[in-house]
């Protein structure tokens, strides 16, 4: 089993000098060229304030092999932005499976408590798995977007979890 652990700087970097090819290329059309692991980890780190969620993600033998937050937009009630980025997708196959339901589980109660009732979550659309996690995790795919990357032509898939509305018939409404 999988445990998270609040984000550690020597545990999240071990993760960024080893990431999976395509959660790095995805990074990199984000940013908009090429980086290194101490750019991603330096990126992380500074976002730190933000996230009322931060994590590493280590196997049941202690192994970081992801990193999650989950940052406040500011300026906007309740919304707020997801991010995972792994080691490879395909060694580590099981741990990222095991994430995505935990997640799911979680996320619900998790955002109640913090009174968020919208998460969105991008994802590179030439990423092989990213969606199929991003779907397992509870997010709904909405649009895709075009125009990222050093010369614009890189697209990716906007996600988005939201918490459940009150029912129309709860609400009151006063006569005029």
């Amino acid at each position: 089993m999988i445990q998270p652990i609040p984000f550690e700087n020597a545990a999240a970097l071990a993760v960024f000098r080893d990431l999976d090819p395509e959660d790095r290329c995805e990074a990199m059309l984000m940013r908009g060229g090429s980086c290194d692991h101490l750019d991603l980890w330096a990126d992380w780190r500074q976002a730190q304030p933000y996230c009322p969620l931060s994590l590493v993600l280590t196997s049941a033998a202690g192994t970081p092999f992801a990193v999650l937050a989950v940052a406040r937009v500011p300026g906007c009630v309740g919304l707020a932005q997801a991010a995972l980025l792994a080691r490879s997708h395909k060694r580590w196959r099981r741990q990222l499976a095991q994430a995505a339901v935990l997640i799911r589980s979680a996320l619900g109660g998790w955002a109640d408590e913090q009174a968020i009732t919208r998460i969105e979550a991008r994802s590179w659309a030439g990423h092989p798995t990213a969606s199929r996690f991003l779907t397992g995790c509870g997010f709904l795919q909405e649009a895709t977007l075009s125009g990222f990357g050093p010369d614009g032509r890189a697209v990716f898939h906007q996600f988005s979890w939201t918490t459940s509305r009150k029912e129309k018939s709860n609400v009151q409404y006063a006569e005029n």
